[in-house]
């Protein structure tokens, strides 16, 4: 029953995205929605096949950050097994608000394949900061290269200042919490403790002691990952590309539907995509959905409105639901994710608890 109401939540939250995504098409498009769906019929299918294999490399290069970790710890784990836990990540980030779910489904299967629970969470952590650190340093020099674009109104402004904020607010956050025990302090006893007093957090000592636990093990995995400064620029150029890469993908959606678009105007569309994906970052509902949408229709309505919104639909398929639906595949298939994956995800104390105990007994050993 628990497993069935798991399942339900997720099917739910799909549900709900194809809702805010459908009524964020129309909102954007008007009575213009026959002439998007028109336009769709008529995109060149070999453009279509390029967005999707730019997106398998795109999740190839995600498994191969985490294959490079892993190997510098010691683990010596199979590109497709790394590739099964990426996507893992992908299906369960998509499905919750926030991307929440990603992560413990990651450590679920690293765990079934090896790694303890402690190990994995730090692994995750490190390609979470190399990431922001990534994302902020890309985002900064398109702002900064393609400032007029951008900044053109008072709309894409508040777009992009907001998201570079927030990215520099949690990374830097992360790292103060981490480093300053003051930070630590604060956070442990009288944040949590606040969210235990209005009754958010059930238990107190569990909780705090959890975050404490995940700090030092962030500062150890993060030590181990800064001492080894070619690792780090590894990690950091993977990341740079799978982004560039990504950021590409509204050029060949237009170009797709025949715009008047050259190899001269790519460098426009990255910063723009680039602005799009900070914005992302703060929305709350599951795959960003809404904001996505609206965002992109705003900052590439210089290709006219249909364009635009037919654009949209296009990179909004391959940006966000090729990536489900072939996370959702690579999850019911593969045999690292035992068929608990949702039972892991959802957070159920049974499996919680399984993870802990695996955890202290290789420590113990």
């Amino acid at each position: 029953m628990e497993k069935l109401k798991s399942v339900g939540k997720y099917i739910l939250n799909f549900i709900l995205i194809l809702a805010i995504g459908s009524l964020m098409l129309y909102l954007t498009v008007g009575k213009e929605i026959g002439s998007v769906f028109a336009a769709v019929k008529t995109a060149k299918i070999q453009v279509l096949g390029v967005m999707a294999g730019i997106m398998m490399i795109y999740y190839f290069i995600d498994a191969l950050i985490l294959y490079i970790i892993c190997k510098a710890r010691g683990y010596k784990l199979h590109l497709r097994q790394t590739f099964v836990t990426n996507m893992t990540g992908v299906l369960f980030s998509d499905l919750t608000p926030s991307a929440t779910g990603g992560q413990f489904a990651q450590v679920y299967v690293f765990h079934n394949q090896g790694i303890h629970v402690g190990l994995s969470s730090g692994i995750l952590t490190v390609v979470f900061i190399t990431y922001q650190i990534v994302i902020i340093c890309y985002a900064s020099i398109a702002m900064l290269i393609n400032a007029r674009t951008i900044f053109q109104n008072t709309q894409s402004i508040w777009i992009a200042v907001i998201g570079f904020v927030v990215n520099v607010v949690i990374t830097g956050g992360f790292f103060l919490v981490t480093k300053s025990a003051k930070a630590h302090d604060f956070f442990t006893v009288k944040f949590i403790g606040f969210l235990a007093k209005i009754k958010i957090v059930k238990d107190y000592e569990k909780t705090s002691s959890e975050v404490s636990e995940s700090f030092k093990e962030f500062r150890d995995e993060s030590a181990q990952l800064f001492s080894q400064t070619r690792l780090f620029f590894s990690v950091c150029l993977c990341h740079a590309v799978k982004l560039t890469l990504f950021y590409t993908l509204p050029f060949f959606a237009a170009m797709a539907l025949g715009a008047p678009v050259t190899a001269a105007d790519l460098p426009k569309f990255i910063s723009l995509a680039a602005a799009v994906s900070l914005f992302n970052t703060f929305m709350p509902l599951p795959g960003a959905s809404g904001g996505s949408e609206a965002s992109f229709v705003m900052l590439f309505g210089f290709l006219g409105k249909t364009v635009a919104s037919t654009a949209m639909l296009i990179w909004r398929v391959f940006s966000f639901y090729f990536g489900l639906l072939l996370s959702l595949v690579v999850v019911a298939v593969s045999k690292d994710t035992k068929g608990g994956i949702v039972k892991a995800a959802s957070g159920e104390n049974s499996t919680m608890d399984e993870l802990s105990e695996n955890q202290t007994e290789e420590k113990t050993v």
